[in-house]
C-alpha cells in the first residue's frame, strides 16, 4: 500500500486560474526529462497530482484499453469514460474498437491517452506530462490540444506539459505559459 500525503494542492496550483492546458518551457541547459523527474520527486505523493509518461510501463499489455484506463476506478466509470471518448471529434479514439483493443497494440500517443484518461477518472486535477509531442509535429499537437481542452474543462483539470519545443508554445496565450521556476521553488 502506498502512503499518500494529505489532499492539499501544491502552491503552484494558484498560478493555474482555469482548467485547461498549460506549458512549461524548460530553461536553457535543462532537459524536459530532468524537470519532469524533479516534479515527480516533489509532487508524486499528492492525491491531486498525476504524472503521465508514455514510455512508462503502467499500461498493462494483456489488458484491454478500457481495463487499463479503469484500473483503480469504480467499474461504473465506464460511462464517464465513454462520454470522454465519444463526445469528441478525434475519430481515432471515439470508436468502441479503441476501448476493446489490447494494450499491447498501443502506440506512444495511445498509451498517453490511456494514462491521461485514467487520471481524469481518478479526479486528479493537476496532470503533468513530458514532452512526448515535441517530435510528432505541430499538426498532431493541434489535434491533441483540441481534443483535450473540452475534456479538461469538463473535469476541472489542468494538464501541464513540460517541453523544450518553442514551436509548440508559440501562439499560446501568455496565461497558459508557466515558468519552470514556479515549480522548482517549493
Amino acid at each position: 500500500m502506498q502512503l499518500r500525503k494529505a489532499n492539499t494542492s501544491p502552491r503552484w496550483a494558484e498560478a493555474l486560474p482555469t482548467a485547461g492546458s498549460y506549458f512549461v518551457l524548460t530553461p536553457t541547459g535543462s532537459s524536459p526529462a530532468h524537470l519532469y523527474q524533479q516534479l515527480w520527486h516533489s509532487f508524486h505523493r499528492l492525491d491531486d497530482v498525476g504524472f503521465v509518461d508514455p514510455s512508462d510501463q503502467s499500461v498493462i499489455p494483456f489488458l484491454s484499453v478500457a481495463d487499463n484506463i479503469l484500473i483503480d476506478s469504480p467499474k461504473n466509470d465506464i460511462v464517464r469514460l465513454r462520454q470522454f471518448l465519444f463526445d469528441n471529434e478525434y475519430t481515432e479514439l471515439n470508436t468502441h474498437d479503441f476501448l476493446d483493443k489490447p494494450a499491447s497494440q498501443l502506440n506512444e500517443t495511445e498509451r498517453f491517452y490511456v494514462q491521461l484518461f485514467r487520471f481524469l477518472l481518478l479526479k486528479r486535477h493537476y496532470i503533468i506530462t513530458t514532452n512526448f509531442l515535441d517530435n510528432q509535429g505541430i499538426a498532431t499537437f493541434r489535434i491533441f490540444f483540441n481534443l483535450l481542452e473540452n475534456v479538461l474543462q469538463a473535469t476541472d483539470s489542468h494538464l501541464i506539459m513540460v517541453t523544450s519545443d518553442h514551436e509548440m508554445v508559440d501562439g499560446q496565450p501568455a496565461e497558459r505559459l508557466l515558468s519552470a521556476d514556479l515549480f522548482t521553488q517549493q
